[in-house]
């Protein structure tokens, strides 16, 4: 039986004009089963070879440039030499929030991000269809776990 999310995936390959390949199929299902998991090249590696042990690296690398080409694909770069790979489903902003002390990714609500859509679209009649950032900061267990660290008395005169 045949997912429906990874024919409708499929279904936009096709309208964007793209082939539908032995690869590109396995790929896409792939990132349907890393369900939403910040995955890259390497991960969809390692899942299309659990089905498909002779699957070469090369051609996810291959294939996963031609999706992104064709829209189907977003590579997002988390940290420096760590891309990650999204399945685009339509016209949307995404953003991580990435802590810069535990590497934790947390993807930031879509509705927290509309509103910066609208301000966009009124500030400079723009349209914006998409948009992928990352921004950096420190998570709230790396913040509560420093907060605690700093909280102890230093002494008499000692000032935080």
């Amino acid at each position: 039986m045949r997912d429906p999310k990874v024919e409708q995936v499929l279904d936009r390959l096709r309208e964007g004009g793209g082939r539908l390949t032995r690869a590109r199929r396995q790929i896409v299902e792939a990132m349907v089963a890393g369900d939403h998991r910040h995955l890259t090249a390497g991960d969809i590696v390692e899942i299309v070879r659990r089905r498909d042990p002779d699957f070469h690296e090369s051609t996810v690398y291959r294939t996963l440039e031609r999706l992104a080409e064709l829209g189907v694909v977003r590579p997002v770069q988390l940290t420096p030499g760590a891309t990650v790979f999204h399945l685009v489903e339509g016209p949307h902003l995404h953003h991580h929030l990435l802590c810069d002390r535990c590497g934790t990714v947390i993807e930031a609500s879509d509705d927290l991000l509309d509103a910066l859509a609208v301000e966009v679209g009124r500030t400079y009649g723009f349209a914006l269809q998409s948009a992928a950032a990352t921004l950096h900061g420190v998570c709230s267990a790396c913040h509560e776990h420093h907060e605690h660290d700093h909280s102890h008395d230093h002494g008499a005169g000692h000032r935080h």
